[in-house]
């Protein structure tokens, strides 16, 4: 017997005690589903800050100019490479699966996504929801030919560049197309996928209605929960708009091997298809008025609008998308080229405190949500967090200095390192200065603080780097 006959003998020993595991894997599941169930109280609308933000932001007084010039220059800011001219966007197509099943076709922000999935898919939970229902169910999706629709999945996720949460509603979307709009069987069908993607998803019940739980690995504010062996488990919705659940049944323990958590980070933007809005923006600074026009994604704003609000690092290590990157970095530069750190600094600070309209997300939404930076060019008002967002990352991305978050009790402002001995209110971080610069105070230069906040202890938020 040749090499190449052994191997294909190993291969074909392995591949059918992989199966067998499988197989044995999904029995014991759905034994286990039809037995250990119990109810579980709910908890609801974690709040990452209990404390009211300012209704009305104050002006700061003028900062006094010095009569003497200062003997020492100032540090001249050093502006990074800008971020190269967007190109057209490019469809990559994924290799058509082999597999012969019942063809679907589904719209994901814009994308077409064409799929083969095995018809044995489309079962019905019945009138009445129990575990032996559930169990059945799973019993019908496990012995189907679902990795075929898997493999396709997984294809247009790598393609698609979508992180953890933008996979799990592309599940959701094929879901929801392949059972016709019928909620309770497409939760089913997410928890089913997405289990068997390696994600630790749970199912659970009450009346007529199933709930999909995640876990993640960082928190989400203001949606329904329960704790299960030390995690979080987050009643999820793909709308936008959170469900408040006070109770419901759930099984005990857990799919074998399937304990990742969801990952809300957005280190690289989904590729999906750009819906480009542009906007006229002007601002005032030491007695010059700016003017600037950007360009941003409304078709990302969309896919922003589903997410989950979540802690605040989120937001701050977002990418742009390459039109707002460019647009926004290059309608800049010039403004603070040449210029000291301190004035570029206060210029960018101007910009973000004045160019736009402050009102709390209560008042705008009457609800807490964190925009990312995108967001803040579409809608008309914004709040602390959102503005410190968008300034952190005009300071890091153009002048490349550090900046960290300060989380104040009801305000959120940020800090930066500057090369150069900058005068005013700092904190020390990691034997590090940083000069409190708050993009919301209107009219105030770094190293002001808002007066209600200058006695006020504060957290400091580390933003990371990609």
């Amino acid at each position: 017997m040749s090499s190449a006959d052994e191997f294909d003998d190993w291969m074909k020993e392995e591949m059918g005690a992989f199966k067998k595991y499988q197989d044995e894997r999904d029995k014991d599941f759905s034994e286990m589903l039809n037995k250990d169930w119990r109810e579980f109280q709910m908890s609801f609308g974690l709040k990452r800050d209990d404390k009211p933000k300012p209704v009305i932001i104050p002006t700061a007084p003028k900062a006094r100019t010095p009569s003497v010039p200062d003997k020492k220059p100032r540090a001249v800011v050093k502006i990074k490479k800008l971020p190269p001219l967007p190109k057209a966007p490019v469809t990559k197509k994924i290799k058509k699966s082999r597999y012969k099943g019942k063809a679907l076709k589904v719209a994901f922000y814009g994308v077409v996504i064409s799929l083969q999935y095995d018809p044995r898919f489309v079962t019905r939970l019945g009138n009445t929801i129990n575990k032996t229902a559930i169990s059945d169910f799973w019993t019908v999706l496990s012995t189907s030919n679902y990795k075929p629709l898997m493999a396709q999945l997984l294809a247009y996720r790598k393609v698609l560049n979508l992180n953890d949460w933008a996979y799990a509603e592309l599940v959701n979307t094929v879901g929801e197309a392949i059972y016709r709009g019928r909620a309770n069987e497409a939760k089913m069908f997410d928890w089913f996928m997405l289990t068997k993607a390696g994600y630790s998803a749970r199912i659970g019940f009450n009346d007529r209605s199933i709930y999909l739980m995640l876990p993640a690995k960082s928190k989400m504010y203001g949606v329904s929960f329960f704790t299960y062996d030390g995690r979080r488990y987050y009643v999820v919705s793909f709308s936008g708009k959170a469900e408040k659940v006070t109770t419901l049944y759930s099984y005990d323990g857990n799919y074998a091997k399937a304990n990742a958590l969801i990952d809300l980070s957005i280190a690289q933007l989904p590729q999906l298809q750009t819906s480009i809005q542009e906007k006229k923006m002007q601002f005032h600074f030491e007695k010059k008025v700016y003017q600037l026009s950007v360009r941003y994604d409304r078709n990302l704003i969309d896919f922003f609008n589903h997410y989950p609000v979540t802690e605040l690092d989120v937001y701050f290590t977002s990418a742009l998308s390459q039109e707002l990157q460019y647009t926004l970095l290059s309608e800049l530069k010039p403004m603070v080229e040449g210029k000291s750190e301190e004035v570029a600094v206060n210029l960018l600070l101007r910009f973000v405190q004045t160019a736009f309209e402050y009102k709390t997300d209560g008042d705008q939404f009457g609800r807490e949500k964190y925009f990312f930076p995108e967001e803040l060019f579409l809608y008309p008002y914004s709040d602390c967090e959102d503005r410190s967002i968008l300034f952190a990352y005009l300071v890091r991305n153009l002048l490349g200095l550090e900046v960290v978050a300060i989380d104040y009790p009801g305000h959120v402002a940020t800090a930066v390192q500057f090369k150069g001995k900058i005068k005013g209110s700092a904190i020390t971080y990691q034997n590090k200065r940083y000069v409190i610069s708050d993009p919301t105070y209107i009219n105030a230069s770094a190293g002001m603080v808002m007066p209600q906040y200058k006695n006020t202890k504060a957290k400091v938020i580390p933003i990371a780097k990609f």
